[in-house]
């Protein structure tokens, strides 16, 4: 089925208990939540997830635990070529996929300049891992955003179904999707300022940090946006607003601010700072008064 993936697919937050821990029973309770409030694929293991400072057995469990928990309702992604070497990175994909993952996620390496030597490297992973397979810009310094033209090369091979695209340039965005169009590969870029006129040239999902609290609401937009409800353009704003405050404290500030929707997970990280400030907290606090009622549920779609 050409592109056929759609909807909010949460980068997800793994929470953590007092003892530093990976907290699976509110792991578990996430992702119920995620599936009751709109997501349509869940993406374990990414850097919401803060998979560069879990061990390999840790990624592992989640992988594990998202599978078993969402119990076949939607599609798990999960990132796996991480690791020094290819070799490293080739065996934490087969134990990714090996671990029930529906779409096995590349991310895009550092340090390769050419498109030749890159498609090489990700042709690596097509003949050596049976699962589907994803393509994931991670945000971080060193890693290039890919080329229309390796992309549409890679679209071709059939194997690609999913694409993490981070440009935030909306006319490559519009081009990618003219490209993939015909082919397996869902773009499910990751910008939010743009998500509506994302939908409105042909877009259909997104794999996004916005997701990871407020899935809901991106559904809204995409479903307004695809069917040309007049509420589109009130509703984008809203996630505007909401995703510019979340970037300042993700992912501690995602994880207080699902707690603050019913999710109970507490805010631990172990990213540096590990702790919200007092300040944020009230900040948070009040930001959470005005946008959910008592249970936690949006206002805006009430």
């Amino acid at each position: 089925m050409i592109n056929q993936l759609h909807g909010p697919w949460p980068t997800m937050v793994t929470p953590f208990d007092a003892h530093n821990h990976i907290d699976r029973s509110g792991y578990r309770e996430l992702i119920n939540w995620y599936i009751d409030h709109k997501a349509e694929g869940l993406y374990a293991n990414c850097a919401t997830s803060e998979m560069d400072l879990l061990t390999i057995k840790e990624r592992l469990v989640l992988v594990e635990d998202s599978v078993r928990a969402s119990d076949n309702r939607v599609p798990v992604a999960a990132t796996g070529n991480l690791g020094v070497t290819v070799e490293e990175q080739l065996d934490s994909c087969l134990r990714v996929a090996g671990a029930g993952a529906d779409i096995v996620m590349l991310v895009v390496p550092a340090g390769y300049e050419k498109d030749v030597d890159l498609e090489r490297y990700f042709m690596t992973f097509v003949e050596h891992v049976e699962t589907p397979l994803g393509l994931y810009e991670w945000p971080i310094a060193g890693m290039r955003h890919l080329s229309l033209q390796l992309v549409k090369k890679l679209a071709a091979t059939g194997r690609f179904i999913a694409y993490k695209e981070t440009s935030c340039d909306i006319d490559k965005i519009r081009t990618l999707l003219e490209i993939t169009k015909d082919t397996e590969l869902s773009l499910l870029q990751a910008n939010m300022p743009y998500l509506l006129e994302f939908v409105k040239a042909g877009g259909r999902g997104t794999m996004s940090i916005a997701s990871a609290w407020i899935p809901d609401l991106v559904a809204a937009v995409i479903e307004s946006g695809r069917i040309g409800d007049q509420r589109a353009v009130d509703l984008q704003r809203t996630l505007c607003a909401m995703d510019l405050a979340q970037r300042t404290v993700h992912p501690a500030g995602t994880k207080y601010l699902l707690g603050k929707r019913g999710v109970p997970i507490a805010s631990a990280t172990r990213r540096k700072p590990h702790d919200l400030t007092s300040e944020q907290i009230y900040a948070l606090d009040c930001a959470a008064e005005y946008w959910f009622g008592e249970s936690g549920d949006l206002r805006i779609l009430s």
